[in-house]
């Protein structure tokens, strides 16, 4: 019985490890967290017009071997705001060692009000 009762505990200790070892979190790679909050910072600088506030995008955009910012494309229903965006992020220069040459990064985007 004593042995049964030491299995049971090693066996859930075990299914508890390897569930936390499948966080989603750690998966994603470090270097697309740092550039999306810098382009969230690059959005955060400048006033927000009232009209685009509520709206979603979706930005998807490169990073060239000098740190400059490319947009690839805009999936939004709001040209003002892929205006918006375009203005504030394509052609910016982000922090060295953020990024990963040569990857297509997606960065979801709402407007909060």
């Amino acid at each position: 019985m004593r042995n049964f009762i030491c299995i049971v505990v090693i066996t859930a200790f075990l299914n508890t490890a390897f569930v936390s070892a499948n966080d989603i979190r750690d998966t994603e790679p470090k270097n697309a967290r740092a550039l999306t909050s810098q382009i969230y910072g690059m959005l955060g600088e400048d006033w927000i017009p009232n009209e685009i506030r509520g709206q979603k995008a979706e930005v998807r955009l490169a990073v060239d071997g000098k740190g400059i910012v490319s947009i690839l494309s805009i999936t939004t229903e709001s040209d003002m705001l892929a205006k918006y965006l375009r203005e504030n992020i394509d052609f910016q220069e982000i922090r060295k060692g953020s990024y990963v040459e040569g990857i297509i990064y997606r960065v979801p985007i709402e407007v909060v009000l």
